[in-house]
């Protein structure tokens, strides 16, 4: 075995990349084939990589019914299935001894995550187990959580209710003294009580939380206790560092949050609700140190919008997303203070055309005190379907980019443009380049309208960026690669593009895979020429039909191969 494979830190890294629950290959069209069986069958080889492949087998488990099921069968029993499909169940037989609970032990001083594994597409693949409550409150209980659970900082609630047979009756209070900062759960609402209990016992019990991810479902029965029942019991979390917050439902209206000074340290807030509760809550949080903020907003409202023009917002900001109506996004852009924002993303949730003026957005965010500078990531898109409206056309057209606006943000290094009505011809896209030196990726994909604007590029803008844009490593613009002449590069532009360094990342572009390459060596020199000992990744934007054929018929399987003989080259397919 080879001596690198001796050090913790590398293997720990590649037995990560190799779980499917862990990680996955991006942009491959290829399933992961590897399972936890092949881990651990890595952890039986030899002491060196047991630790590692462990500590990657151990560290997400949906529940704590495999932890339960390493004692003895004579301590444990679970159930087998029933036929109607219902989770196995554990009981314990009799009380563990202490040689029953060592050999849990090192196992559960490796588990970080009791939830879902962060790739969601494997999920199903593991199981659950139904667990009386008073199992769970003696599993975490009765030895010392420092020492038991070690390593445990998240809960996911969601799974552990599915697992636990009452989890009411379940005392968080010993994971007080734990490594816990995270917890993520969706409470039930008591009527008798008059509220989410479940909130106000994390309150006392896990006051140590960091980060929170909660779900509350609001009904006609209970909109009018959202306030003092949910609401005022989370915001004694003072130091509370991230909250992910969704509200689904339509809240009361009302005095709601006012009066109220809640998250004073809160650095990362995504609030997902009607436009009545996100405004009441963004007027009620007091964070001065407030870094990142995501919003989704429903159910607009023109007079509450009118109240947040009159608003000054979160002088610390750094990285901003929106998903609402044009009005709404319009009016919080004006609202922050921020004079150094990093990043912003924009989604335009369609509802009025009559009101979506895009001009007026690039002026908006253009005119942003200290933003010329700060800006780093811009991306503006819109959801639903493409539209195909005649009455509109070209720069009348509500969703007509004027991307010209944008050179004010001249440090600009990655920008996304989807959806939109955007004119692009070869001299804008030099005056582009020219103007983004820093650009490090452009993802351009215009709306399908037809006749809306014309985008007339070719492999000169190509050319231009890669000219005068060095870090340029990504790059879509819907280039036609079917030319019969290839652009000559000028003295000029080779002397440029030979004399930068090879260290520069891998250069990613994306082509349409609908056309065909009349002459893929002339293609892969020309490559070569633009990007000279670079390594060149192709991303083939194919038809859905492609993605399970090996060798699509359309030259650039050629292309790679020609490019392979003086330097590295693959093809992907898919964004």
């Amino acid at each position: 075995m080879h001596h690198a494979l001796f050090l913790p830190e590398i293997t720990s890294n590649i037995f990560e990349f190799l779980n499917p629950f862990l990680s996955e290959p991006t942009a491959s069209h290829e399933r992961d084939r590897l399972c936890l069986q092949d881990i651990a069958a890595v952890a039986r080889t030899c002491h060196a990589l047991s630790g590692p492949a462990l500590d990657v087998l151990w560290d997400t488990q949906l529940c704590l019914g495999p932890l339960l099921m390493c004692m003895s069968p004579s301590v444990v029993e679970v159930s087998d299935r029933n036929e109607s499909g219902e989770r196995r169940s554990i009981q314990l037989i009799e009380d563990p001894l202490l040689s029953d609970w060592s050999q849990m032990l090192p196992y559960a001083r490796r588990i970080k995550r009791l939830g879902p594994p962060p790739v969601g597409e494997y999920r199903w693949r593991l199981q659950t187990f139904s667990i009386p409550s008073y199992i769970i409150n003696w599993l975490i209980s009765t030895y010392p959580v420092q020492d038991f659970l070690p390593r445990l900082t998240h809960i996911s609630c969601y799974e552990l209710e599915r697992s636990v047979e009452d989890i009411a009756h379940i005392s968080f209070a010993p994971l007080s003294g734990s490594n816990l900062t995270s917890f993520d759960f969706t409470p039930t609402f008591d009527a008798e009580e008059g509220g989410w209990p479940l909130l106000s016992t994390l309150v006392d019990d896990l006051p140590q939380l960091k980060v929170i991810r909660l779900t509350v479902n609001v009904s006609p029965d209970n909109k009018h206790m959202l306030y003092s029942g949910a609401i005022a019991p989370m915001s004694l979390f003072h130091d509370l560092d991230s909250l992910d917050l969704t509200i689904n439902g339509r809240v009361a209206e009302g005095s709601g949050l006012a009066g109220l000074q809640i998250f004073p340290r809160l650095r990362k807030l995504k609030l997902s609700s009607d436009i009545s509760f996100t405004l009441g809550f963004l007027t009620a949080l007091q964070s001065t140190v407030l870094h990142t903020l995501g919003l989704t907003i429903s159910r607009n409202s023109s007079t509450v919008i009118q109240r947040l023009d009159r608003l000054q917002l979160f002088p610390s900001l750094r990285h901003l997303a929106i998903s609402s109506d044009f009005r709404f996004m319009m009016s919080l852009i004006n609202a922050v203070q921020s004079s150094a924002l990093d990043s912003l993303s924009l989604t335009i949730v369609h509802s009025d055309n009559s009101q979506i003026i895009m001009g007026a957005l690039t002026t908006l965010i253009s005119s942003k005190r200290g933003w010329e500078s700060s800006m780093r990531t811009l991306t503006i898109n819109r959801s639903g379907m493409n539209l195909l409206v005649d009455e509109y056309s070209g720069h009348g057209h509500p969703y007509f980019l004027p991307v010209e606006d944008l050179l004010d943000l001249s440090h600009l290094q990655h920008l996304t443009l989807d959806r939109l009505v955007i004119s692009l011809n070869n001299a804008l896209c030099t005056k582009l380049a020219i103007g983004w030196p820093h650009l490090v990726e452009f993802y351009f994909n215009p709306t399908s309208a037809r006749g809306l604007a014309p985008t007339t590029v070719d492999l000169n803008s190509l050319v231009a960026f890669t000219k005068y844009c060095p870090k340029l490593s990504r790059l879509q613009l819907g280039i036609p690669w079917n030319m019969t002449e290839l652009p000559v590069l000028d003295d000029e532009t080779l002397n440029i593009l030979s004399s930068r360094p090879t260290r520069y990342a891998c250069m990613r572009i994306s082509v349409d895979g609908f056309s065909s390459l009349a002459n893929p060596k002339a293609v892969a020199q020309f490559l070569a020429t633009v990007f000279p000992r670079r390594e060149i990744k192709i991303v083939l934007a194919a038809p859905v039909c492609l993605k399970y054929t090996k060798k699509p018929s359309n030259g650039w399987y050629e292309v790679v191969g020609w490019l392979r003989r003086t330097q590295a080259s693959s093809l992907e397919i898919g964004r």
